[in-house]
């Protein structure tokens, strides 16, 4: 576990988040995809997560018995994922209370891992459960990360409907993501697909990443412009829906 959890690493990312709210005319915060470091040994976005790797220095034995009653295990438990899970929100969690009390009209977003099954595993990595994310009273938007176009349609249905689903249960809005890099879909016409089954199931709000399908740059996506064309004529199909 990385020292995000510290009342050092927290004081510093309060005041650094409390410097921007007080000094720019920022509209709001977004946390994509926070996660504590983990091993690519361990766990990647399609393998799957490692159950025997857990930090134990002082900071997070100390806090770990407090809760549990017994020393922190060398090994991956429910206990230690529960541990990990508190921890992770509770630095957000502050910090976006006192963003919130210096200004409740910054909206706050937070992006986590579009997991399921064997596709996007649960790694883990401190923000895997939706539910204790959404319920967060200092979020306003629940996001789900960037979907690879060449996975079928039924994981683009799931993953959304259960986001949907989440924020609606606690008074957020929607967002789900079109992949704007690295890869494009083999037909163009998926994009508009993915676009219109989006809106059929309710979504908030949509967004891309990244800026003209990365062109220029190493994660350039190929046809990266014509890729970004074609995102851009599904905004404005939807933007005109709302006229």
């Amino acid at each position: 576990m990385d020292k995000s959890n510290t009342n050092s690493f927290r004081d510093y990312f309060k005041g650094l988040c409390m410097k921007i709210a007080r000094n720019t005319e920022v509209d709001g915060f977004f946390w994509d995809e926070p996660h504590y470091a983990y091993p690519k040994s361990y766990a990647s976005m399609t393998g799957g997560a490692g159950d025997d790797w857990a930090c134990r220095c002082p900071e997070c034995m100390k806090k770990f018995e407090a809760y549990y009653g017994y020393e922190m295990p060398k090994f991956m438990n429910d206990d230690v994922k529960q541990f990990r899970w508190r921890e992770a929100l509770e630095t957000l969690e502050i910090v976006s209370k006192a963003l919130k009390e210096y200004n409740p009209k910054l909206e706050i977003t937070c992006c986590v891992h579009a997991t399921l099954n064997s596709y996007y595993v649960t790694e883990l990595r401190g923000y895997d459960n939706w539910e204790m994310v959404a319920a967060c009273p200092y979020f306003d938007v629940f996001s789900t990360t960037i979907i690879n176009w060449s996975l079928p349609e039924s994981f683009f249905q799931e993953i959304t409907e259960r986001t949907v689903a989440m924020a609606k249960k606690y008074g957020k809005q929607s967002e789900r993501w079109l992949m704007g890099y690295n890869k494009r879909p083999d037909d163009f016409k998926q994009i508009d697909k993915v676009v219109d089954l989006y809106e059929s199931l309710g979504v908030d709000r949509l967004a891309t990443w990244t800026y003209r399908g990365g062109y220029g740059t190493s994660v350039a996506a190929k046809d990266s412009i014509e890729l970004w064309d074609n995102i851009g004529r599904n905004y404005m199909r939807v933007l005109k829906k709302d006229e």
